[in-house]
């Protein structure tokens, strides 16, 4: 409300303000939106006055005050209104200008009014005893200062300034101006942008307003605590079309599914195979042939395995440090463990017994681990988190009998995350890539508002930091990584696990070639019958293609399996026994899904997962 610029651009058009307050006086209220006579309005609001210095309307319209008209002025007890409130009063009406020129501004204190509205730049000012109104040629930039602040010396500085930036600046977005607003004139703490007058009078805040025809944002940036507010605004339009838009989606969604076997459900996938494992079946005499794959895992690891029962298989230097808890298990019991253990958040929190990633969540606070741990009707584990950079899944198999085993794929993972572009939301972010339109619904479970707010320009933001496809992970194709000395590597590994013969390691790691020197890596899980060669999913391979690995991993684990069998003397899995494993498989999914209702969480817990 002391310094405003104006900047069009070919995308949409800014109006940014600096609110230069006395240090007593209340820090704001951060954006919010707010009904007022038939109109949605967008603005962070005063607390002592209830009123605001910036706003933005439902239409795309925006609004932004400064205080005193065209010299200072001395003030007079009494005034009869607050000044942002007045703006309120004028903003809510169809035609401000209108308002203004007919609005008793007896009793007012003076003031400018910067008006955006439909695509036309207003400049009005109340001085005390008359109204101004100017209209201003909307395709230029410009930058007001304010009469009670600055001297007209001063208010030329700054415009030089702002030209001067202006020049160079281009292309221009949000993350440049609020930058502009921060640093122009830096050594001058009594006339630069951001002020700081013998600790009596201050800059509290920097409000940049977005408008386009598409949508409008706004982002708050308060420098007392150094923290950074997004909002959006949609208009009557888009929310008239939200029923429409709804079916759009649906359909296209749809649309994405369809044309893209990797998202085929896993009947649709694996239906047209059945006769090929029947055919194993007959072979092996076992509809359930896979049983004696890895006779160290239960159920060879098809489904139903205890990850806790696996991790004591592998030796303790290839794995996080891990915990199982019981469903139930209090929080304070979580908490002592956390200090006796010097673990420190992040952590990983993950069913024992998984399923495509169902209720894998990333810890990042005290109050996350309550939720999770009070809402979960399964048991659980606690790991410590890996920041290794590169994460992938090793495919591995032996024959019983052959001294080395063989990687059979390699999957590197790209995790689901979005670039900023200064003012699209991470929805609309989300909306422009065909993989993230898929998890939308979820996305929106767990995060809630936060996917409203509007990341700086190059900025990244993960949204499911985990390397699993059905949470949106894009799954690469590496089998150019395999080489005789990562082979022996893996082997090498893979050997010191009892039992384990067939499946797939996931593994995050620091380089390749530290990999393959057995060097800097962790194995995050180890997945046993139940594993797809998942290399299969890189987009760019076909549905025939994805088939062949599918009947050629199937037929491994036949081959691997009636071997384990014959050589160890062991009985493969009944149909009885079969039909009772799949039964209890599906109580437990059923259970899995419904026992943890992710929340929205707080945009302060998703600050740690923003990345240059």
């Amino acid at each position: 409300m002391c310094t405003v610029t104006y900047i069009p651009t070919a995308k949409g058009t800014y109006l940014t303000s600096n609110r230069d307050e006395n240090v007593s006086r209340s820090s704001a209220i951060p954006p919010q939106t707010y009904s007022r006579n038939g109109n949605t309005l967008l603005y962070p609001q005063d607390v002592q006055a209830a009123g605001t210095w910036i706003t933005l309307k439902e239409n795309g319209d925006a609004a932004v005050l400064l205080n005193g008209a065209f010299a200072d002025h001395i003030r007079k007890p009494g005034y009869r209104k607050s000044r942002g409130l007045v703006l309120l009063d004028l903003f809510e009406h169809s035609h401000p200008v209108e308002a203004f020129a007919g609005e008793d501004m007896n009793g007012i204190e003076p003031f400018t009014l910067i008006l955006f509205v439909r695509k036309k730049l207003w400049e009005c000012r109340w001085d005390g005893v008359n109204k101004h109104a100017l209209q201003l040629d909307p395709l230029k930039p410009y930058i007001w200062s304010s009469s009670t602040l600055y001297t007209d010396k001063a208010a030329r500085q700054r415009k030089q300034w702002f030209l001067e930036w202006f020049s160079s600046a281009s292309p221009v977005n949000t993350q440049k101006i609020v930058a502009f607003h921060q640093n122009a004139g830096k050594d001058d703490k009594w006339n630069g942008l951001l002020i700081n007058r013998e600790n009596k009078m201050r800059t509290v805040s920097i409000t940049s307003v977005f408008s386009s025809n598409d949508h409008s944002t706004i982002q708050y940036l308060d420098l007392n605590s150094n923290s950074t507010v997004s909002a959006a605004i949609s208009s009557p339009k888009n929310r008239k079309e939200t029923r429409l838009s709804r079916i759009f989606w649906t359909l296209k969604k749809a649309k994405i599914r369809l044309s893209h076997w990797e998202y085929w459900p896993s009947w649709a996938l694996y239906g047209p195979l059945l006769p090929w494992w029947c055919w194993l079946s007959i072979r092996s005499r076992s509809l359930f042939f896979f049983s004696a794959a890895n006779p160290g895992i239960e159920h060879a690891g098809f489904i139903q395995d205890r990850k806790s029962n696996i991790y004591k298989l592998i030796p303790p230097q290839y794995y996080p440090h891990t915990i199982l808890y019981k469903a139930g298990t209090p929080l304070r019991l979580l908490l002592k463990d956390l200090d006796e253990q010097k673990w420190r958040l992040p952590l990983i929190a993950k069913p024992d017994i998984g399923e495509k990633g169902i209720q894998v969540s990333l810890i990042e606070s005290q109050e996350q681990l309550k939720e999770y741990a009070q809402y979960t009707q399964v048991d659980f584990l606690l790991q410590e988190f890996i920041s290794y950079p590169n994460e992938a899944g090793i495919f591995y198999y032996r024959i019983p009998g052959e001294r080395k085993g063989k990687i059979s794929g390699i999957v590197g993972k790209e995790m689901l995350k979005v670039t900023g572009d200064g003012h699209s939301t991470i929805e609309m972010l989300l909306k422009q890539n065909d993989r993230f339109v898929l998890q939308l619904q979820a996305l929106r479970k767990i995060h809630g508002a936060y996917l409203q707010t509007v990341p700086e320009d190059g900025i990244s933001v993960t949204l499911a930091p985990y390397g699993n496809h059905a949470r949106g992970a894009k799954f690469i194709d590496l089998h150019s990584h395999i080489t005789p000395q990562l082979t022996e590597a893996v082997d090498k590994i893979c050997q010191q696990i009892p039992g384990f013969f067939y499946g797939r390691l996931d593994i995050k790691f620091s380089t390749w070639e530290e990999l393959a020197e057995g060097k800097n890596f962790c194995i995050i899980e180890v997945n046993g019958a139940g594993s797809e060669p998942t290399h299969m999913y890189d987009p760019s391979h076909s549905l025939f293609f994805a088939w062949k690995e599918i009947i050629r991993h199937w037929t491994l684990m036949q081959r691997i399996s009636c071997a384990n069998a014959k050589k160890r003397g062991l009985r493969l899995m009944t149909l009885r026994e079969g039909l009772r494993l799949l039964k209890a498989r599906f109580g437990y999914l059923k259970l899995l899904k419904k026992s943890y209702p992710h929340r929205a969480h707080e945009k302060d817990a998703k600050s740690d997962l923003l990345q240059q």
